[in-house]
């Protein structure tokens, strides 16, 4: 064992005080500690404290805790200067020694890194060191406070993973959803709307954040928001409603349910409101309207501009959607009935979008245009239109119609996910495959570098150095899913492990779509990720969950099998006795007095006499015996292969175990009797018939004065003493 010396616990300790503690020191004007505490303090920590001389970093000393924390003897460390940074997880390693420098020049580190266990598990730590100066300030010593934060960590990777899938739920969500934060005084103000509330209201989420419902809405909406609002404040539960909102986007009749969310506390500190858009439905209440209102109010919340025009190149409109006001900024009574949507075309377009439109004129059939639309504030907005010349009967023209959708986001979005793909850490790519089998990647976006180790140049020749990084228990599998959605051109979707040249093993996920080309090849278009984090998740709850089915079982308290087990292990057994006749007993048994024990020395002592009751009967049996707590103080032992003679032996010398065993309950040694009874199983048993048997048998000996074991009897069924 590394002796620690008190004096540098104490001027290590002093230090520590003044990074961030509280301890008193001489030279902080208090009373100077005895060395014996600062020995005893380091000895006792759970965190690992450790000390290093300088230059030739010869450990020092290193307390017990390094052996929980490392899982190693403290001597390993003594004996090789270098395990420290040996055993720090490879990816760390780089950084940590780094920190090195950055301790002897600035006098002081914190780190965070991954070390690894001798039975390769991963644990991570927290290290705070500091450099100890000697009285001619030459650096003497370098040393530290190490802690576990594994559990730390895991959960801060658990809350991102729940934090970030809210937000994608929300974020590709179809309904609207807007959070509102509760005001210390009872004011709403709004903090978030998901894209589809953006899109449905038309209210971006600039303009929305820090808002309120006055400053929003006019007084009479902002009044009957409000008070849904504190309804639900002061309920503190769900509340769904209806409303009808003049926004942005138009007015719309809503479903609102809003959620109230909690603090630690139970106060109120945000709604969660989730809308649905139940116009359609409104509408058809209002019966009274025309028809043609009906459908214009419909088309007021379409993002489609719907139009009707007289057929001549000018185009003038006799009809046009109220959304035309939000696609272009002019009302519609602003353009009905005049010759304005040529003189809104972008002057580079309008030759080529008029000669398309006499074409269409001149009968040759529907046109489909991309242009760019002048909004009433001079910006431009890139549109998609249809139109169609109607004629009558005889084929004379009629009338235009057509519609007009706003692109400018969606063509927008293009670009960016153009120049996302090469930013994401997936990989986007296009792989076709030839009739002769030969594949190439003739699109691979540059993420194909961290997934293969190969450049998207290597991979458009050929796929053979991708398939090389891909495992070789996994080539098999990749290439049989391969073979089977190219000949049924169904959607493709593998998981498998791949090795990069100059990388570790990685889990990765693809995903694509086939289509086959005129050649007869098949082209497939999709996305391979890193899944890696997801997949060791998937794996460790894998394994928790067998835990969890054995702990299902299992007695919390005793460790012994549950009720619900041992009634299953007695069906079982009956099940035995009724095909192979063989003998079979149970027996049943309590603590005797067991309330006046949890009277006097409290219920801790009785859980740890329940817990040596379950050890002691344990120790008396044999293997293939099963002992279980039924509830409470009762419980129950299953011997196979057992006659009724040996049954009541074993009980017997059971009995006496207990007499005779003691359990310590602050001063006081508790003991305690038990009384068994005994019953043959026979083929004629139910689970239900042999319980109340051997319940009877138990009944007899508490009746007869407890401390005793009784035994179904063979000839009147009645129980009698063994």
């Amino acid at each position: 064992m590394i002796r620690w010396s008190p004096g540098i616990a104490r001027q290590g300790l002093v230090e520590c005080h003044r990074e961030s503690s509280g301890l008193m020191s001489q030279d902080d004007g208090g009373q100077v500690l005895p060395d014996d505490f600062f020995a005893s303090l380091v000895e006792k920590v759970e965190d690992v404290i450790w000390a290093v001389g300088y230059p030739h970093l010869q450990l020092e000393y290193l307390n017990p805790a390094a052996v929980t924390l490392f899982g190693r003897p403290v001597q390993e460390f003594k004996d090789d200067p270098h395990l420290w940074l040996t055993i720090v997880h490879p990816d760390d390693r780089e950084e940590v020694a780094a920190s090195h420098e950055c301790l002897l020049q600035q006098g002081k580190t914190e780190r965070r890194y991954r070390i690894l266990r001798p039975e390769g598990d991963v644990v991570w730590i927290h290290d705070r060191a500091w450099l100890m100066r000697g009285a001619d300030t030459e650096p003497l010593r370098l040393f530290g406070i190490a802690r576990d934060v594994t559990r730390e960590m895991a959960e801060q990777q658990r809350l991102s993973s729940t934090l970030m899938l809210h937000r994608r739920f929300m974020e590709s969500a179809p309904d609207p959803i807007f959070l509102v934060r509760v005001q210390p005084d009872d004011t709403f103000v709004f903090r978030y709307n998901n894209p589809a509330h953006r899109l449905q209201t038309g209210i971006p989420l600039e303009a929305l954040r820090n808002q309120t419902p006055d400053t929003l809405l006019d007084a009479s909406q902002a009044a009957a928001v409000k008070a849904h609002y504190l309804e639900c404040v002061r309920l503190s539960r769900p509340v769904q409603y209806e409303e009808r909102l003049d926004l942005p986007a138009g007015v719309r009749d809503w479903q609102t349910m809003l959620v109230p969310v909690e603090d630690a506390a139970g106060k109120v500190i945000e709604l969660a409101a989730i809308a649905r858009d139940i116009t359609p439905l409104k509408e058809a209440e209002r019966k009274s309207r025309g028809a043609f209102e009906s459908l214009d109010q419909l088309l007021q919340a379409s993002p489609v501009v719907i139009y009707e025009c007289q057929p001549t190149p000018e185009l003038i409109p006799i009809y046009i959607s109220s959304s035309v006001e939000r696609l272009t900024g002019y009302a519609r009574s602003e353009l009905l009935g005049r010759p304005a949507w040529q003189a809104l075309l972008h002057p580079d377009d309008a030759p080529v979008i008029m000669d398309k439109v006499k074409a269409m004129l001149a009968g040759e059939g529907p046109i489909q245009l991309n242009y760019r639309l002048r909004h009433q504030d001079g910006h431009y907005l890139q549109v998609q239109s249809e139109k169609r010349l109607i004629c009558d009967e005889e084929g004379h023209p009629v009338k235009v119609v057509g519609a007009i959708l706003d692109i400018t986001l969606s063509l927008r979005l293009s670009q960016r996910l153009e120049k996302l793909a090469e930013q994401l850490p997936g990989f986007i790519y296009q792989y076709q495959l030839s009739p002769e089998g030969k594949g190439c990647f003739p699109y691979a976006s540059p993420a194909s570098l961290a997934i293969y180790g190969v450049t998207p140049d290597e991979l458009a020749h050929s796929d053979e150095a991708a398939f090389s990084t891909i495992h070789l228990d996994d080539q098999a599998k990749v290439k049989a899913a391969i073979e089977a959605s190219a000949e049924t051109l169904t959607h493709w979707h593998c998981e498998y492990r791949v090795i990069p040249p100059k990388g570790h093993q990685l889990w990765v996920e693809g995903s694509a779509t086939p289509e086959r080309l005129e050649d007869g090849s098949v082209m497939w278009h999709g996305y391979i990720s890193d899944v890696s984090e997801r997949k060791r998740l998937q794996l460790e709850l894998e394994e928790s969950e067998a835990r969890f089915r054995r702990l299902a079982t299992v007695d919390m308290l005793t460790g012994a099998p549950n009720r619900r087990h041992f009634m299953h292990c007695l069906e079982a057994e009956l099940t035995r006795v009724k095909r192979h006749e063989v003998d079979a007993c149970l027996v049943m048994f309590d603590a005797d007095h067991f309330k006046r024990i949890n009277d006097t020395y409290g219920h801790a002592a009785g859980d740890d006499m329940l817990k040596a009751l379950v050890s002691t009967g344990r120790e008396q049996l044999r293997t293939p015996d099963v002992l279980g707590r039924l509830g409470g103080e009762e419980f129950a032992i299953l011997l196979p292969d057992t006659s009724l003679e040996g049954a009541v032996t074993l009980a017997e010398r059971f009995r006496q175990a207990v007499a005779v065993m003691q359990v310590a309950s602050d001063d006081a040694s508790i003991r305690m009797t038990i009384s068994l009874g005994v019953a043959a199983l026979s083929a004629k048993d139910t689970s239900d018939s042999a319980m109340e048997r051997a319940d009877k048998a138990l009944y007899a000996a508490k009746t007869s004065g407890r401390d005793r074991v009784c035994r179904e009897s063979d000839s009147t069924g009645e129980a009698t003493i063994g």
